[in-house]
């Protein structure tokens, strides 16, 4: 089982373009994206997901992890 030593995430806009880990895909700068910092199982992770991305992560959460850019990048929702 995989677990979580620590960390942290929160929403931010892009300063530089970034590689989302779900899908692979670009995030342009300017873009708001989720940001994961912290140890994840020993290891340090620093990762970046489109808000669709990190939707379809939370739907489809497992304990064990992910493979990164193994996903497709689904439907960008419209948000009010």
């Amino acid at each position: 089982m995989t677990v979580s030593d620590f960390g942290a995430g929160k929403w931010v806009i892009g300063t530089k373009e970034h590689r989302c880990e779900w899908c692979g895909q670009s995030i342009h700068k300017g873009e708001k994206h989720y940001q994961y910092k912290g140890v994840w199982d020993g290891e340090w992770q620093n990762w970046r997901m489109h808000e669709e991305c990190h939707d379809d992560y939370d739907r489809n959460y497992d304990p064990d992890g992910f493979s990164p850019f193994s996903n497709e990048r689904p439907t960008r929702e419209v948000r009010a």
